[in-house]
């Protein structure tokens, strides 16, 4: 095992070499490479970098990369000039023979290590960029060559604000001060947003406007629709408020955002009816559901999170209830099942 150090723009940084051995270069990097990107990904297990690469090395699997950073080293098992099998995108993909793949440790349980790990990674990726006369262009994820969610709990986080952390760390090499924190007080803004994301292991929600592991508040899945009542910007990023209270990443590659689920959003003011035909709940009835569906007889239905006002009433439909004139149609057990209260 070697330990070296690269020095670019005035900063130091130990990298320890425990490199594949030759032999084995038949099935870990056959290729001679000319780097042209960076490919980041996520271990999804809680080793450290010494142990990632020393696994990598001591098997003949078809699975490589050439660094595995934690919170305190940074390690390389194979050369920058030998390609990689690490994107999924196939022998001729410039993921596996152009790219220098980059695993960060610590995602499995994610915590103070994993962030450390991030950060860490981000100034060596800065130093790499420097080094090659590279930009932020040059930084790519696993997910951009085999659509697999990878680096999984980097992008829970936010891959926006891992690029931001990169960015940071490169104008600092290049001498220009860094931006503040891309920070934002809490803004005006409604409407629903649906989760598109089809991974198994879905979106984290968290309990504050922030991307630390810390304060990761349950996990939601494709198709659950929530009520959002405002958005923060944090590390550069948007975060949606939700009813509930807990927040959830703007991003567009696993959420979708809507003013409404199907028509108008018109509200009534009119004053609550009674109850007709049957139905349990009135015109003008304000009220909290968890389940809305597109039209009354039920042909798409969501679960989520949703309040306002029945504006309209068809006695006998499988979802009698209209909300606010076109936020989506509820029923008895839509309403009768939500914890909260109407506002």
């Amino acid at each position: 095992m070697l330990f070296f150090c690269v020095q670019k723009g005035g900063r130091k940084m130990n990298v320890i070499q425990n490199l594949v051995s030759p032999s084995l270069y038949y099935c870990k990097c056959p290729y001679a490479m000319n780097a042209t990107r960076i490919v980041v990904h996520n271990t999804a297990n809680d080793a450290s970098a010494r142990n990632e690469i020393q696994y990598m090395i001591n098997n003949k699997n078809e699975v490589s990369f050439h660094y595995a950073v934690d919170d305190k080293e940074i390690v390389q098992g194979i050369p920058e000039n030998r390609n990689a099998w690490h994107s999924g995108d196939g022998g001729n993909g410039v993921g596996n023979r152009q790219g220098i793949a980059i695993e960060i440790c610590y995602s499995k349980s994610g915590g103070a290590r994993f962030d450390a790990a991030e950060v860490l990674t981000a100034k060596f990726i800065a130093s790499k960029l420097k080094e090659k006369g590279w930009g932020i262009a040059q930084v790519t994820k696993h997910q951009d060559y085999s659509n697999k969610y990878c680096p999984h709990r980097t992008l829970d986080k936010g891959w926006q604000r891992f690029l931001n952390m990169v960015q940071t760390e490169l104008n600092a090499l290049n001498g220009q001060s860094k931006p503040a924190v891309q920070n934002g007080a809490l803004e005006s803004y409604n409407g629903f947003v649906e989760i598109t994301y089809s991974g198994a292991d879905g979106i984290i929600l968290h309990s504050t406007p922030s991307w630390s592991d810390s304060t990761a508040a349950g996990v939601v899945k494709k198709g659950e629709v929530f009520t959002v009542v405002g958005r923060q910007l944090v590390d550069g990023v948007y975060m949606y408020k939700l009813k509930s209270g807990k927040w959830i990443t703007s991003a567009k590659e696993y959420v979708s955002f809507r003013t409404t689920l199907h028509g108008s959003t018109t509200q009534t003011t009119q004053a609550p009816k009674p109850a007709q035909n049957g139905c349990k709940y009135g015109v003008g009835t304000r009220c909290c559901t968890n389940t809305l569906s597109v039209d009354s007889a039920g042909s798409k239905v969501y679960r989520g999170e949703w309040s306002g006002r029945i504006t309209r009433v068809i006695p006998g439909a499988k979802f009698p209830y209209l909300l606010n004139n076109g936020t989506g149609w509820t029923n008895d057990t839509g309403i009768d099942t939500d914890p909260n209260v109407p506002r």
